[in-house]
């Protein structure tokens, strides 16, 4: 594997409500091996908000982290793609995944199971070789907000 899985955890707030940010900890690794130059963003519309902590329900929380183990399973073994970032806020989880090949991650998001209902999710993919997209928020965490 390219990278390894450590992650770097940010948090804090952003309009008004609570934002997480998690990110591969050598996610330098994967940019610069210029392997990926496709960036997939995954987005999950959570149906549930607990307002003590502005994220989605503990329930909903426990699904989401799931298809992100999932994710890796069925995207990372073959070294097409890295799930470098997550983000959740105002019920909002978003994964940031860049990859060689498009047809063969979608795949490998065909490969998740689906055995209790579909996921509330929406996928967009861009050319996106700089790494812009990761980047951006990258560098407003490293310079602190």
């Amino acid at each position: 594997m390219l990278v390894n899985n450590r992650w770097v955890r940010a948090s804090g707030d952003l309009n008004g409500k609570p934002i997480s940010i998690q990110y591969r900890e050598d996610w330098s690794l994967a940019q610069e091996s210029e392997r990926y130059p496709v960036c997939v963003q995954i987005a999950w519309h959570a149906d549930s908000l607990d307002e003590s902590t502005g994220f989605p329900s503990d329930q909903e929380q426990n699904q989401i982290l799931a298809f992100h183990q999932a994710l890796q399973d069925k995207l990372e073994p073959s070294e097409n793609a890295v799930v470098a970032m997550m983000i959740t806020h105002d019920a909002i989880n978003q994964w940031i995944i860049y990859c060689e090949d498009l047809d063969v991650m979608k795949d490998a998001l065909d490969q998740i199971p689906t055995d209790q209902g579909l996921y509330p999710i929406e996928v967009v993919a861009d050319d996106d070789a700089e790494w812009q997209t990761f980047s951006k928020v990258h560098e407003v965490i490293v310079q602190g907000g």
